[in-house]
């Protein structure tokens, strides 16, 4: 791991973010730049806060050995933050899925055509519906 430089100008978090915003405005700094670089941060301290949990537990487990079942705290709290509730995946209608197959289907059909035949196909889908306008759409690609 590189080590980091000590900055000699102490900022607060309102001077950095005010001196960011300029360095983006003059081009000097990309936005996008500045958002891997606070992704980056956020992994790194995640990744910290898990060593740290991890130290904290078996250094809990240690004094659970030495003085039975007293374990601090902090220790148990960081244990149980580790867990992470996995979030649920909705359930969908037959129905919905066909429609969002529809979707993807026309959208796949519509994107290899220029501009004046996505209105004619999109004019066709207002008065037809999808499936003639996915037709419609493979017809003038060919």
């Amino acid at each position: 791991m590189t080590r980091r430089r000590r900055s000699s100008l102490p900022l607060s978090g309102d001077q950095a973010r005010d001196a960011l915003a300029v360095l983006v405005h003059d081009g000097k700094v990309a936005a996008g730049e500045v958002q891997k670089a606070l992704k980056r941060h956020r992994h790194l301290v995640s990744d910290l806060r898990a060593s740290l949990s991890a130290l904290e537990t078996g250094v809990g487990s240690l004094g659970k050995r030495l003085f039975g079942d007293r374990t601090s705290r902090k220790a148990r709290k960081a244990r149980t933050a580790t867990r992470k509730v996995a979030r649920r995946k909705p359930k969908i209608s037959e129905a919905t899925r066909a429609k969002y197959r529809l979707q993807g289907k026309y959208l796949s059909a519509l994107r290899p055509l220029p501009k004046e035949q996505r209105a004619q196909i999109k004019a066709i889908r207002e008065k037809s519906g999808v499936r003639a306008a996915i037709a419609a759409a493979k017809e003038m690609a060919t």
